[in-house]
């Protein structure tokens, strides 16, 4: 709540018995006030107040409602200064320090903003801007991200004063930080799922290339096994005076050895070595036609087997 400006232009007539003593400046600093021509307004009261005889606590006021109406928050700072230095006692200084709260905040300064609302509320616990001053110390706390003390301050005045003028601002404002918590509370819980979500798939390809090894690792030991086998066989099937054309052709047949173990080498794309690569490289189908060869081996070597056993017991 402010002062209206015709009720600012009638205390700055009363302050004056004599109309005579009024010089132009200030009558058109009066005129310019009330028809709501701030920058003139301020002009004109500027040059007034430099007078002893104008320099009034109400043309000081009116001076400094002049530039807050215009956006001039610096240089009503530093009147509303001058006023207080001037009138320490006067009955309008609790709304000049209300106004100079006002113009902190909106430059910015809001810690001293908040010392000066505050001392207003603390000096003037009844006068009518008291709700007024909690919602701009509310706003400064608002400004500065400190929701919480905000929220307090604005329920505070949606609860005590209900019928202020500002009430319906604190409600919005409310309505601001609940959005604001609900937004916040939904960026933490995608935080979370995305953290839990890159965890899952670490742990996921960590199994997937523990699986991966021990399979190609149980493909290797097939391998081996076989060879050993074939070459068992091998050591016991030289021995023979002489070999059937079936025993030859089964002997040509596990040649093919070295050449799967060659061919396992080029899958895991380390030449010249018998280890199989780093997971990952040897493809599914790779995979599948490697243990198709070892179990074809495999079951050549049985026949292999049984061939001879058949000439060892049965000649």
């Amino acid at each position: 709540m402010k002062i209206a400006p015709l009720v600012a232009v009638t205390l700055a007539l009363t302050a004056f018995p004599c109309p005579a003593a009024i010089d132009g400046s200030l009558i058109q600093g009066f005129e310019s006030y009330r028809s709501g021509d701030w920058t003139s307004a301020t002009l004109f009261l500027r040059r007034a107040v430099t007078s002893p005889q104008n320099s009034t606590p109400e043309a000081w006021y009116m001076l400094v409602m002049s530039q807050v109406y215009n956006g001039d928050f610096s240089n009503a700072v530093t009147d509303c200064g001058s006023f207080e230095e001037r009138f320490p006692e006067n009955p309008l200084l609790p709304y000049v320090q209300y106004q100079k709260g006002r113009a902190l905040h909106f430059l910015g300064r809001n810690d001293s903003a908040v010392l000066v609302l505050s001392d207003f509320c603390h000096q003037n616990p009844g006068n009518e801007l008291y709700p007024s001053a909690l919602f701009w110390i509310a706003e400064c706390f608002f400004a500065d991200y400190n929701f919480e003390t905000a929220r307090s301050l604005y329920e505070r005045i949606v609860s005590d004063y209900s019928g202020s003028v500002k009430a319906s601002d604190a409600r919005e404002r409310l309505d601001a930080i609940a959005q604001h918590d609900r937004e916040e509370k939904l960026l933490y819980l995608l935080k979370m799922t995305g953290e839990e979500y890159l965890s899952s798939r670490e742990n996921y390809e960590k199994q997937l290339k523990k699986y991966q090894t021990e399979d190609l690792a149980a493909l290797r030991r097939q391998l081996n096994d076989a060879n050993a086998r074939i070459k068992a066989l091998e050591r016991e099937a030289s021995g023979k005076a002489s070999y059937t054309q079936e025993e030859l052709e089964l002997m040509r047949t596990i040649a093919r050895e070295e050449g799967l173990r060659e061919a396992l080498n080029s899958l895991s794309g380390d030449e010249g070595e018998s280890e199989v690569g780093e997971v990952g490289e040897v493809s599914a189908p790779a995979r599948a036609a490697l243990y198709e060869e070892i179990m074809a081996l495999k079951s050549k070597a049985s026949k292999l087997q049984a061939l001879l056993d058949q000439k060892k017991y049965g000649d």
